[in-house]
């Protein structure tokens, strides 16, 4: 008989390599049943991939029937578990500052590069597309670091019960925000500015497509273009991300 091993690491991070990724391909999925315990480490939302193999969309169709823009809203409301140390944060800067207001409006900033993109270039930005302005507790994103992750987690939650959220475009900080909030964010346009007008870019921000966070890192096996078909018949709801043009993200149909 063949030796099926009694537990198996499967390691799905954003720095994953070709053996990691060989679970995205739906022939490995049999021989992963075969093996008891299966321990998942991993730091990217790959849920939309799976509507992408043939062996996991009939079943995520009948969890997820008609909305699947609510996915990680749904899964984020049911699995996240912040402690109550982390509540109280929570609900001690809400009652304080955010319960009596009429209008919420969350700013999540994200800069990758203050030599292209300077402060002020970001701030006209901001007031250009809702005329306020924000900010974020964490300056840095610093991994492994517990004090860092709780005031994220703060900070994202805070985020999440706001009635509008700005975000920045490629920000796993303002996908997770916008997710657990159920709400389409505007999107802020990258502002990678080389000249020396430094002007902002029209318009400021867009419309998202979709509630849903984008998968920057994916295995890229199957063929995510409009004409395409497979086993499992056409993939209307999985589309480029529109912030990042390698990722992929859930909507409720493609446009």
């Amino acid at each position: 008989m063949p030796y099926v091993a009694s537990l198996l690491q499967l390691f799905l991070s954003y720095d994953n390599d070709d053996y990691d990724k060989l679970f995205y391909k739906s022939e490995t999925q049999p021989l992963l049943k075969k093996v008891p315990w299966l321990v998942l480490r991993s730091d990217q939302y790959f849920a939309p991939y799976l509507f992408l193999m043939p062996c996991f969309r009939a079943e995520l169709d009948r969890m997820f029937p008609d909305d699947k823009e609510t996915v990680f809203h749904h899964l984020g409301r049911y699995l996240f578990s912040p402690s109550n140390q982390v509540w109280g944060h929570i609900i001690g800067f809400y009652d304080a500052y955010l319960a009596k207001a009429d209008r919420r409006i969350g700013l999540q900033i994200r800069v990758f590069s203050l030599d292209k993109t300077p402060a002020s270039l970001i701030l006209s930005q901001v007031i250009n597309c809702i005329q306020e302005e924000s900010r974020i507790h964490e300056e840095m994103q610093v991994l492994g670091s517990s004090s860092h992750n709780m005031k994220a987690l703060v900070d994202i939650y805070l985020l999440s019960m706001c009635d509008v959220l700005v975000t920045s475009p490629r920000s796993t900080f303002g996908y997770v925000a916008h997710g657990l909030a159920g709400l389409t964010p505007w999107i802020l346009q990258s502002q990678d500015i080389e000249d020396e007008e430094q002007r902002v870019k029209e318009p400021a921000c867009r419309r998202g497509v979709s509630k849903e966070p984008c998968l920057q890192f994916h295995a890229n096996y199957y063929d995510t273009s409009p004409d395409h078909r497979e086993a499992g018949g056409p993939v209307p709801v999985i589309m480029d991300c529109e912030d990042f043009q390698y990722g992929l993200k859930l909507v409720n149909r493609r446009v």
